[in-house]
């Protein structure tokens, strides 16, 4: 079991499995579960982690797989990243027996980092910028086909800004064409760019996280409902580094402030909220551990040293986490 620190929570590994690094994770619900990572892995629960069945995309050995979007036990598309052709998306609708290649890269400039599904048929995928502007694709028909959506309609790019494929959530979707996707390293500043029409047009919104170098920026975003929700990053130069790493909106993105404090040295590389807690609350995941924060993201208590990259919470006693070697549901512990 990893190591507790705060009221007996802890993360239950599911599925050790030294040398890999899970990336990808989607809870379809408190049964159905999926992971994706590096080596071309996908693994798939269907009875809330008792087992795991492990799965390598035929051609895919040599790619990371960093975002996955899941629809059921039987649906589910992956994306690699990766410079030009490796930047991939795969789909299933036999729960992993088979995969289709939904999309293949060919502009050698894109460099994909997520994607985010609004429902079965739309959904749309985020690369790094290039050249002053982003490349973004959008499905409209399941993941048959994928097209830009017009750089013209989405604000132009710092020099060098683009995502982190840290957690698979950079970008992050909700009903009734809400969209977000977060970025970094334009040493300029980050920002937060909306759609309210699935990504027909879209906004943009500076925060207050930094971006001086490369290596820093926002990583993860995850939303409450419309209005109320958090974005995380900091920089990769450190675990030890005190830098502000968690910020919120309360006007669906529109603008953003910082919380109280500090989740995590360093970097976090996944953040969850937590539906259905008594008060506000935010999971916040990275190589330094896990933090939780139970009042809006004022203050933070880590509850695990593990090496994690992203979580999901579907209710206060029900959520998964994936990194380097483990698949692990959490353990509420003690009220």
């Amino acid at each position: 079991m990893i190591t507790t620190l705060l009221l007996l929570q802890s993360w239950q590994v599911q599925h050790a499995e030294p040398g890999a690094l899970y990336i990808g994770l989607h809870a379809v619900d408190s049964s159905i579960v999926w992971a994706s990572g590096t080596g071309g892995r996908v693994a798939r629960t269907t009875n809330g982690g008792q087992t795991w069945v492990v799965t390598m995309v035929p051609g895919a050995d040599s790619l990371q797989f960093r975002d996955l979007h899941a629809f059921s036990a039987a649906e589910a598309f992956v994306l690699s990243i990766g410079n030009g052709t490796d930047s991939r998306i795969y789909h299933t609708t036999d729960g992993g027996a088979t995969w289709r290649l939904s999309f293949q890269n060919e502009d050698p400039n894109a460099f994909y980092d997520c994607f985010s599904f609004w429902d079965r048929q739309r959904g749309f995928a985020f690369s790094d910028s290039h050249d002053g502007a982003f490349t973004l694709i959008r499905t409209d028909d399941g993941g048959a086909t994928w097209r830009r959506i017009n750089p013209g309609a989405v604000p132009p790019a710092r020099p060098g800004e683009g995502g982190f494929a840290a957690s698979g959530t950079c970008v992050v979707t909700r009903p009734g064409g809400l969209g977000w996707f977060a970025t970094g390293a334009s040493a300029v500043d980050t920002r937060v760019i909306r759609t309210t029409d699935y990504g027909a047009t879209w906004h943009e919104s500076v925060t207050p996280i930094l971006s001086r170098t490369s290596g820093e920026g926002l990583t993860s975003v995850a939303f409450w409902d419309d209005q109320r929700g958090a974005a995380f990053g900091g920089t990769l130069a450190g675990a030890d580094s005190t830098y502000a790493n968690v910020i919120m909106t309360r006007d669906g993105g529109a603008s953003w402030t910082p919380t109280g404090g500090q989740a995590l040295g360093g970097v976090v590389y996944g953040g969850s909220v937590v539906p259905g807690a008594a008060t506000p609350t935010l999971v916040a995941v990275g190589p330094s551990g896990t933090a939780r924060s139970d009042d809006d993201g004022m203050t933070w208590r880590t509850f695990s040293t593990a090496n994690t990259w992203s979580v999901m919470f579907l209710s206060p006693s029900v959520g998964w986490a994936v990194g380097r070697g483990h698949i692990s549901r959490f353990r509420p512990g003690e009220p």
